[in-house]
């Protein structure tokens, strides 16, 4: 929908822009940024051969000598891709962006966030159908849970005048109300021709070399899933022990009564996941 608007260019995932960011100048405090260097590591990253961007395209950033700093050679990045989509400004849509707003936001001061939020109780289907996704029901409400309130959190770090939330359900049900607010938000005009994203879905495949988990690009808005006629009252009552508190955050409708058993199997995996999570974060040095 975004990618729709007439300014607006949203490239595939990112997986280079933090490990960018760790580059120090080269001169000390003061120095410059080896803009090469940084680039290079752009083009290596795998997930870069879906931008289809190559070092020529890149090659006007090393040139630029008032580029200084490591955020300023990625932001050059994305300008080079809006440019030759003929797009005013790039949006980045990585998901696991929502655990590092802090750093993207002091990166960014101007940056602006959006949270996109939805039923985790049909995400997880969703998330299920994916090969790459390989954890059981009760883990996946967790996954959900977590990666939702991390995307909330993102409101306390920037403050309301660079944070819109919308959830997945209202843009479903009223796409030209919630893509309105939104482009109010980012400071643009409404174009009817969000809303017909659809028709251009081959343009948006060949960019994407592949649907992967975009099955229903080529579909007009419209509920894919009903989490009420998907699962069974016990595995509804599951997601409520585990996540339940999540979904009150968002103003979704609770679902059966979880037991006492389901209950404290969650407190235990609740109290134990945090702790295994900082356990790799420790191990990896990713502070």
């Amino acid at each position: 929908m975004l990618d729709s608007h007439s300014e607006i260019a949203v490239p595939p995932e990112s997986y280079f822009i933090l490990p960018a960011l760790r580059h120090t100048p080269v001169n000390g405090e003061f120095g410059s940024i080896d803009r090469r260097v940084i680039l290079d590591a752009v083009l290596a990253q795998k997930s870069f051969v879906k931008w289809r961007l190559n070092d020529g395209d890149l090659l006007p950033i090393v040139e630029d000598d008032s580029i200084k700093s490591a955020s300023a050679t990625v932001a050059g990045v994305y300008a080079v891709f809006a440019e030759v989509h003929g797009k005013k400004t790039a949006i980045d849509k990585t998901p696991h962006h929502t655990e590092h707003v802090g750093r993207l936001s002091n990166a960014y001061p101007g940056s602006r966030f959006i949270h996109l939020v939805r039923d985790g109780r049909d995400v997880i289907p969703s998330l299920q159908a994916m090969p790459w996704f390989p954890l059981r029901y009760r883990d996946a409400a967790l996954y959900w849970r977590d990666r939702a309130l991390s995307g909330r959190g993102a409101l306390g770090i920037v403050g309301s005048s660079r944070f819109h939330e919308l959830r997945y359900e209202d843009l479903l049900s009223d796409p030209e109300r919630e893509l309105t607010r939104l482009c109010r938000f980012l400071e643009l005009d409404f174009e009817p021709e969000m809303l017909s994203y659809h028709e251009r879905a081959d343009d948006v495949i060949a960019g994407m070399g592949t649907l992967g988990s975009h099955q229903n690009i080529r579909r007009a808005p419209a509920p894919t899933r009903d989490w009420q006629t998907d699962y069974d009252k016990r595995t509804l009552a599951l997601f409520e022990a585990f996540a339940g508190d999540a979904l009150a955050v968002f103003g979704y409708e609770p679902g059966p009564e979880p037991s006492w058993r389901q209950r404290a199997q969650a407190a235990a995996l609740n109290a134990w996941v945090p702790l295994k999570k900082r356990i790799k974060i420790l191990s990896k040095r990713q502070i």
